[in-house]
């Protein structure tokens, strides 16, 4: 997560952080990580003017204009040259009247993936509509008998890492299948 833009900056938790250390972790400025934050290369570092709004990580930001199945905020953010070790600062905004969606009950319609790096923030906009697969229905019968029930259906979404959600849309599992019709033979 970039450096505040303004107000204090805090050594450890702003900078430390950034730099691939934890907040409690202690720092040098002429470290070469702090040195590559600010853009110094040598010489005295100001903490606002050379370290406001910097970031050592990486900006992803999609916006899904399409219907999609099966996304992994994860594996796009590696598509889009994330290389996993920078902290990763993904913004995903589904359009309006876009479904992103799941081919398979045993699959999640959107999954923010896991294992990310400290420092990472992860944010979705949802204008649109992200569905679990529905459950299939079940078989019908013949004869004196009852229906088959439907099969159980997915899930729409899974955070296996902290996520901002602003959910502007709708986020639902799929609908379990119906059963399948019976038969009767009257009575004679």
């Amino acid at each position: 997560m970039p450096i505040p833009s303004s107000g204090a900056i805090r050594m450890g938790a702003d900078i430390g952080v950034e730099t691939g250390n934890t907040a409690t972790a202690q720092i040098s400025l002429g470290a070469a990580k702090p040195r590559q934050l600010a853009g110094v290369a040598s010489g005295a570092i100001r903490l606002a003017a050379d370290f406001y709004g910097k970031s050592l990580g990486f900006t992803f930001s999609q916006t899904i204009s399409s219907d999609t199945t099966n996304y992994n905020l994860k594996s796009a953010a590696i598509s889009g040259g994330w290389n996993q070790v920078l902290p990763l600062t993904a913004t995903v905004t589904i359009n309006n009247g876009i479904f992103v969606y799941s081919t398979s009950t045993g699959s999640y319609a959107f999954d923010t993936g896991s294992t990310f790096p400290t420092g990472t923030s992860l944010n979705l906009i949802n204008n649109g509509t992200i569905l679990g697969k529905g459950g299939g229905g079940g078989a019908g019968t013949s004869g004196q008998a009852v229906g088959n029930a439907g099969s159980s259906a997915g899930p729409a979404f899974i955070a296996r890492a902290n996520i901002n959600v602003t959910n502007n849309g709708t986020i639902g599992g799929g609908g379990g299948g119906g059963g399948g019709g019976g038969s009767a033979t009257p009575n004679a």
